[in-house]
């Protein structure tokens, strides 16, 4: 369901103000602000996952409206997820602390984005369907509109805390000359967990999530100079021959998927938690040329992942706050071919056969000192990080598999300038290196196939390098709301070229 723009805003703006009257206020901003955006409740954001846990997210109620735009240019880019995006967002966000016992919250975002050029991807939401998406070589500029909604209560009961979260996300995307593409994508998620205090501030608890996903994509051409021939892709450049060509071709994705998880944590996850979970999803793919009144699945795509996570706080001398966090997680992705015949009056499926397979493990940790006094407060967080990914298919036999290091370091410094001004400074540095990348791809029959094949390998085998910083200025005027300007910088290095984003915010808190 797609919302026009007007609307969507009215109902973003309605989120803050309705509970603006039962915001709390602050005569200090930096203590406000300080809160507001928790380094620590940041460190741990996953923690946050279980709905069950934010009774305790914030000791007070904090809302936020914001208005920015961002220009992101790149250089040396994955040709089917394009040369970057510039554009406009819109997001409202409150959290209300109604009791001790009892919290909601909500959030509303517009987005308006120009994607620039890109090719061999006829779909959005690259990453969540590859390796199946229509292609083609010419692509083109898009436009992408979405939005998101988000709202969820918690509730302590003695002993028990329940919570529950419901989102929605849609986008549509649009490109006004040939090929003429036209994507919808609509994505609802359903959250919920329970928490039991066993011992003291031990709880234990268990959390899911069910989730619905579809996308319906369609191209056309009006030309009548001809025409790019357009690829049902299966992985690796390979494609579906039977499938491929066609006449103004249009494709269904659904899935349906769900996870579940277990938890344990001492001081609503201030002292430590341990959380792991697994979940499972299956998308297939339809096709069906126009003029036909028969829709054909085409593939499947079923994908498992596992995760591990768990952190440990200690405060020294009150004023020092360090924390260690480690994570784990593994994503198996197979997917699987439908062969047809049409050797009798009616196209016939007559084989399933497992044709692809990616396998994606991460392992990360990182760590948090933070020093806090009454007027500042600065802080430092490292992280390390091992990925191996492996990625094959069958029919032909290629495949190509990446192994990477990452080491990087986050740092924040806030200070208070008087009871109503603040500035925060947030400069970060990353960098992945490539251990080993192996190539045993297959070339094709088409020369440019085989050239982007090449080129997005390339790009997955180079280092990268990233740059940034955030400097943000808060005030509060009399009798008014406090607001904020913040600005962003980042630049990333690859393949001796950078790719550089700017952005921009204002908007106001309270």
């Amino acid at each position: 369901m797609m919302f026009n723009l007007k609307s969507s805003l009215l109902l973003m703006a309605a989120v803050p103000t309705s509970l603006f009257v039962k915001a709390q206020d602050s005569t200090r901003i930096f203590t406000k602000i300080n809160n507001q955006y928790s380094i620590e409740r940041n460190f741990r954001s996953q923690f946050y996952y279980n709905p069950a846990n934010k009774p305790d997210y914030s000791s007070s109620s904090f809302s936020e409206f914001s208005i920015g735009y961002h220009d992101d240019h790149r250089k040396v880019y994955r040709e089917q997820l394009g040369a970057g995006d510039k554009g406009l967002s819109v997001s409202a966000s409150s959290f209300l602390k109604l009791n001790t016992n009892r919290s909601v919250w909500g959030e509303a975002s517009y987005q308006n984005l120009k994607k620039r050029p890109f090719r061999w991807n006829e779909n959005l939401d690259y990453e969540r369907i590859a390796p199946y998406i229509t292609a083609d070589s010419l692509g083109g500029t898009l436009n992408v509109e979405r939005y998101f909604f988000a709202g969820g209560l918690s509730q302590k009961i003695n002993r028990w805390t329940l919570g529950g979260e419901v989102s929605y996300l849609a986008q549509l995307g649009y490109r006004s000359r040939d090929p003429r593409l036209k994507s919808t994508t609509s994505d609802l998620s359903v959250n919920s967990g329970v928490n039991y205090k066993v011992f003291r501030e031990y709880e234990v608890g268990v959390f899911g999530t069910v989730n619905k996903y579809t996308q319906n994509s369609s191209l056309t051409f009006q030309s009548v100079l001809g025409k790019p021939f357009v690829y049902q892709m299966t992985g690796l450049g390979n494609s579906n021959y039977f499938f491929s060509g066609g006449v103004n071709p249009s494709q269904t994705f659904e899935e349906f998927g769900y996870k579940g998880g277990i938890q344990i944590s001492n001081k609503q996850g201030k002292d430590f938690y341990l959380k792991a979970s697994a979940g499972r999803s299956n998308n297939t793919k339809s096709h069906k040329d126009k003029g036909s009144n028969t829709s054909f699945e085409i593939s499947e795509l079923e994908n498992k992942n596992f995760e591990l996570e768990g952190a440990k706080f200690l405060t020294l001398k009150e004023k020092h706050r360090i924390g260690l966090s480690a994570n784990y997680k593994a994503v198996v992705r197979t997917g699987s071919e439908f062969g047809y015949s049409v050797n009798t009056s009616a196209t016939e499926q007559i084989f399933k056969r497992q044709a692809y397979r990616s396998e994606n493990f991460m392992s990360s940790v990182k760590v948090l000192y933070q020093y806090s006094q009454d007027d500042f407060t600065v802080s430092a967080s490292p992280f390390f990080g091992y990925e191996e990914i492996k990625e094959r298919n069958l029919y032909p036999n290629s495949g190509q598999k990446f192994e990477y290091s990452y080491l990087g370091i986050t740092a924040d410094y806030r200070q208070s300038i008087n009871s109503d001004q603040m500035i925060s400074f947030r400069p970060y540095f990353s960098k992945r290196t490539v251990n080993k990348s192996i190539n045993a791809l297959s070339m094709t029959a088409s020369k440019e196939i085989n050239e982007w094949i090449l080129h997005d390998y390339q790009f997955q085998a180079s280092d990268i390098t990233t740059f940034g910083a955030s400097l943000r200025y808060d005030i509060k005027l009399e009798k008014l709301p406090a607001f904020f300007v913040c600005a962003e910088y980042r630049t990333q290095k690859i393949q001796e070229k950078n790719n550089n984003f700017a952005g921009a915010s204002l908007g106001i808190t309270f």
